[in-house]
């Protein structure tokens, strides 16, 4: 899976970058005002309490969520701090209460559990990865070439500052040497504020954000196969343009904006796309299905046979099924940024080489995400076991929630998200008009009144139409439903 086109759509109260594989949808950011992702910011965060038998601090970052930071996080490679034995001490070793200590955050907050927190540092560019205080050289597994990866390694060993390490990115197999040195400058200045930040900082303090998610996500594929960036706001596209220009050249000549009346996202199907990713059960193409239950513990996989088994599903006809779940499967858990453990419940098959089969599609599938997914193979009971790593909130979470009362065919969207559509609405259709009113279900109009991002995107639609936007809660419409007036303001 190939990553070719990627959609950035600015609304009010929300940036949403969508990733696509031909026409197919891989994978979508969104962030919202005050909501976004916190991984890889840099705090200078307080020790609130050091728990000994969970060799474990919490951090106070100054976000509402004191962080987690393990033994582990905090402790060098090879740093032994317990008299010789070997094991690398314990947490009070290296931290006490009302130490200021600077961190990054690796796992955004979700639900009850503050974000996770480590003290290895690491500054991305589009090439090159900094690692302050970490010295060393590494190199992207997907750079096989062993004479390129000496003449790489050669070339960076001399950017290092002392302490300090690089690794190279994917991207750093076809840039020239002055890219690669401008960028490691460029990211040595980077830590060189931050420290100098830090000096004058009292924890809990931000000191360094990571960029939106449109640049992110370039910096993070710019080696991928981009052919086309498409974006429908002016001044995102002027900044997308600035970064590409001197980190990512030759990703520009797919930069475009897009013009037509029709919304970006519906111009491409992605909002449909959005939809099913939110609807528990996902059509496969021979007639089968997959169901996917995602609780705060695990998520699990159920794979059905449906039309595809009529006339008794033989192991050939079971193997076709799985490979086709096994696909889908892989990718509704990028796609979804399902993590942590995942079981699937692939149809019955006695024959090992067939498993095999199985579970080779499913590894095929999961390649090259970055989230580096652990496919365990088939338990003793039958079921498929993998785990994949957590960073920041699935989009069940960002969209909507996690709802057992919910049917398993439909779409759980929240009173939010529902809100947002209705404003993108808004701007299409009240255009010119004098007047315009807003009708929907009350909850989605609580969302718009509420301070945060309702409130500030309401706002934002106004000042864009320069009119007030009328809100009239109706009782008897459903999250989802709303109507838009428009008139002459008589």
């Amino acid at each position: 899976m190939t990553i070719d086109h990627v959609l950035i759509s600015k609304s009010p109260g929300e940036t949403r970058v969508a990733l696509l594989s031909g026409a197919k949808l891989y994978g979508l950011s969104v962030a919202r005002a005050g909501q976004g992702s916190i991984v890889g910011n840099i705090y200078l965060g307080r020790v609130e309490a050091v728990v000994k038998n969970l060799n474990a601090a919490f951090v106070n970052i100054g976000t509402g969520h004191d962080g987690f930071l393990g033994l582990a996080e905090i402790r060098s490679p090879g740093d032994s701090r317990d008299g010789g034995k070997g094991r690398g001490g314990a947490i009070g070793d290296y931290l006490n209460e009302g130490d200021a200590v600077l961190v990054q955050a690796g796992r955004d907050p979700i639900e009850d559990k503050g974000p996770k927190l480590t003290a290895h540092l690491t500054l991305a560019g589009v090439n090159l990865v900094l690692q302050p205080g970490q010295p060393g050289i590494h190199i992207s597994r997907r750079i096989e070439d062993t004479d390129l990866r000496a003449r790489l390694t050669a070339a960076i060993e001399g950017l290092c500052a002392e302490g300090d390490g690089f690794i190279l990115r994917t991207a750093a197999a076809t840039a020239k040497l002055e890219s690669l040195e401008r960028e490691a400058q460029t990211l040595a200045g980077r830590w060189h504020e931050i420290r100098l930040a830090r000096a004058n900082a009292r924890a809990p303090k931000l000191l360094f954000s990571e960029p939106g998610p449109e640049i992110r996500v370039l910096r993070d594929l710019a080696a991928d196969g981009i052919k086309k960036i498409t974006v429908d706001d002016v001044q995102t596209l002027a900044e997308i343009k600035e970064f590409l220009e001197t980190q990512a050249p030759g990703l520009l000549g797919g930069l475009e904006l897009h013009k037509d009346k029709e919304p970006l996202f519906d111009a491409f199907d992605v909002e449909e796309q959005i939809d099913a990713a939110l609807s528990a059960r996902v059509a496969l193409p021979g007639g089968g299905s997959i169901i996917i239950g995602q609780t705060p513990a695990l998520t699990a996989i159920d794979v059905n046979a449906g039309g595809a088994g009529a006339g008794g599903a033989k192991e050939q006809t079971a193997l076709d099924i799985n490979i086709e779940a096994a696909t889908e499967a892989a990718r509704q858990i990028i796609l979804r940024n399902i993590s942590g453990l995942i079981v699937i419940d692939f149809l019955p098959i006695k024959d090992s080489a067939r498993k095999g089969k199985v579970l080779d599609a499913l590894r095929k599938s999961l390649a090259g995400d970055a989230m580096s997914p652990n496919v365990f193979g088939y338990t003793g009971t039958g079921l498929v076991e993998m785990t994949r790593r957590r960073q920041g909130l699935s989009l069940l979470h960002v969209l909507g929630g996690l709802d057992e009362v919910k049917e398993a065919t439909e779409p759980v969207k929240s009173a939010l998200t529902a809100a947002l559509e209705a404003v993108r609405a808004v701007l299409r259709f009240g255009t010119g008009a004098a007047a315009v009113t807003l009708k929907a279900s009350p909850d989605m109009i609580e969302a718009l009144q509420a301070p945060g991002v309702g409130e500030a995107a309401l706002k934002e639609a106004q000042d864009l139409l320069g009119v007030a936007i009328t809100l009239d809660p109706a009782q008897d419409f459903a999250t989802g439903q709303f109507d838009i007036i428009t008139g002459n303001g008589g």
